[in-house]
Formats: structure tokens, sequence, C-alpha cells
């Protein structure tokens, strides 16, 4: 893809979404507006499938709205505007230790691009 094709796509995507990021390796945008509705719905059922009542996420409505394709963590938007980044395990139940998933919850996607997606990407490209 071009950098011009890039550049609108990055648009329409933040006109959907309400935020404009640039997804680095190995993080991608994966969400309900890029039309992988059914991988959405699985990824959160199973989600709420691990966390106990001890986890932060606990009882909270999440989106799925990007992932490492290289393993099993997530970002999950919150109703707040707040993301999760999310280590999911794929117990086939809830966590017995209330620190797993593990969780990191950042201020915004934009503080999570920053402190977070950019130095996996740098350690990626290494």
């Amino acid at each position: 893809m071009g950098s011009a094709t890039r550049a609108l796509a990055e648009e329409a995507d933040a006109e959907q979404t309400g935020f404009m990021i640039e997804w680095l390796e190995p993080w991608e945008d994966v969400s309900r507006e890029t039309g992988e509705f059914a991988f959405c719905e699985a990824w959160e059922r199973q989600l709420a499938r691990e966390v106990g009542p001890q986890h932060v996420l606990f009882g909270k409505q999440v989106e799925l709205i990007g992932r490492r394709f290289d393993c099993d963590e997530a970002l999950f938007r919150m109703p707040d505007g707040r993301v999760a980044q999310v280590h999911v395990t794929w117990r086939n139940g809830m966590e017995p230790d209330p620190t797993w998933p593990e969780t990191e919850i950042f201020p915004s996607i934009e503080a999570w691009a920053q402190d977070s997606m950019r130095l996996q990407h740098l350690y990626w490209i290494e």
C-alpha cells in the first residue's frame, strides 16, 4: 500500500473509531470497523471467560481494537476512552490468579501507542 493510500485509510479509520494512530508491527488494527466482527467477538468472549471478580477488567464492557500478530497480546478499548493491553491466556475458564490475564491500562490509545507499542516495535525490528 502506498503512503498516500495508507494515509487515506488511517484517516478513514480515525473517523470511524475516534482516534488516529499508526499501527506498528507487530501490532495490527483489528476491529468491527475493519469487518472482523466474529474475530472480535471471539476474543472479547475469551477475555470475559478468563477474568475473575478481583481482576481489573471484571464486569467491564471492552471492545477489541488491535492485537499482536505474533503472540496472544490484544488491545481492548474501554467505554471511558482508556485502553487495556491484555495477554490472553486461552484458559478454558476463569484464571484463579487475579493478576491474569496480565493487563496494563493506559489513559488513551495515544498514550498506549507512545508508551507501549512504539517500544515493542523497536524490539520487533531489531
